[in-house]
Order: structure tokens, then C-alpha cells, then sequence
């Protein structure tokens, strides 16, 4: 009897670890946007010139468009307009690979309790709704903020910025 026991509490004690590294992933954490605008200006070797930065009525806004590079910083007055944003964007993810679109390395969390959410890609989409080329990079969500650092290419000179950019902000890549 002692020994069935414990058999089932390792089992459920296993089964509990499982899920908690499988469920959580790693936590991403809001980032001021003046250290979003350093890692940016470090990892691409730009300046503020070569990027926009905008404080609109609803979020602040930073985004470098260049050479495929979608690298986008929205920090939201209200928590709830950034949630339903990555909520629409997470919503075409699921469709891209419900209709079975994207070829290569894919991994998400969206963990609303908590407060963050990310995709991450590796591989190439071929969506109307998502993205239509290959796509290396990451598209984060935490607390006010929406973090998008995405290049639509597959060559290492554009995926090593990336990379770098991600590093710099502590959030996982792909």
C-alpha cells in the first residue's frame, strides 16, 4: 500500500512539473521605452534619426521599418487596449496554423492571468491575415506594452540583429 502511494504522488508530482513548464514559458516583463530605444539604437548600429518615435492619445510609439525589420515598441495608456490588441494578433496566429500556413519553428505563450503573452517564429508563413514571406523573430505582450521584433528574412545578417535585439531586452527568442 506505501509503495502505490508513492507511485502516485511521483506520477502527479511529474505530471504537475510538466505542466508547469509547459504551460508558463518564459515570463516577459514590460521594459521602459527609453531601454527599448537604447537596445534598439545597439543592436541595429542606428540612431534616433533612422527610427520613429511618436507619443499618440492612446500609447507611446517606436518603430524601426527598415530593410524587413518590423521592430515595434506601443506602450497603451490602458492595459486593456495592449491585451486586446495581442488578442487579435494572437488570433491570427492560431489561424495561421489551424489552416496549416507556416512551415518551420513556431512556440507561444499566452498566459492572460498573468499578464504576458509572446509568439515566436522561425520559418516561413505563407497567410494573408499573419505574414507572407519568411519570419524570424518574436511578437511579445506584457502588462501595457506590445513588443514586436521581426525580420522577414531567413539570412543570418538580419536574424543576428534580431537576436541581439532580444537579448538586449531580455525576452526570448526564436
Amino acid at each position: 500500500m506505501k509503495k502505490a502511494i508513492k507511485n502516485i504522488v511521483s506520477v502527479v508530482l511529474l505530471a504537475c512539473m510538466a505542466f508547469s513548464i509547459a504551460g508558463c514559458g518564459k515570463k516577459v516583463t514590460p521594459i521602459k521605452k527609453k531601454d527599448f530605444k537604447n537596445a534598439l539604437e545597439d543592436s541595429f548600429d542606428i540612431d534616433e534619426d533612422d527610427y520613429s518615435d511618436y507619443d499618440w492619445d492612446d500609447y507611446d510609439y517606436v518603430a524601426y521599418l527598415d530593410h524587413d525589420y518590423y521592430v515595434i515598441f506601443r506602450q497603451y495608456d490602458d492595459a486593456d487596449d495592449a491585451l486586446d490588441e495581442f488578442e487579435d494578433i494572437y488570433d491570427d496566429y492560431e489561424d495561421m496554423v489551424d489552416d496549416k500556413e507556416f512551415t518551420g519553428k513556431r512556440a507561444s505563450v499566452f498566459n492572460e492571468k498573468a499578464g504576458y503573452g509572446y509568439i515566436l517564429l522561425n520559418g516561413e508563413s505563407d497567410s494573408d491575415d499573419f505574414f507572407d514571406d519568411d519570419v524570424y523573430g518574436g511578437i511579445y505582450w506584457a502588462d501595457d506594452e506590445i513588443i514586436i521584433v521581426i525580420v522577414l528574412s531567413d539570412k543570418d545578417k538580419y536574424t543576428e540583429n534580431i537576436d541581439a535585439m532580444l537579448k538586449a531586452i531580455g525576452y526570448p527568442k526564436p
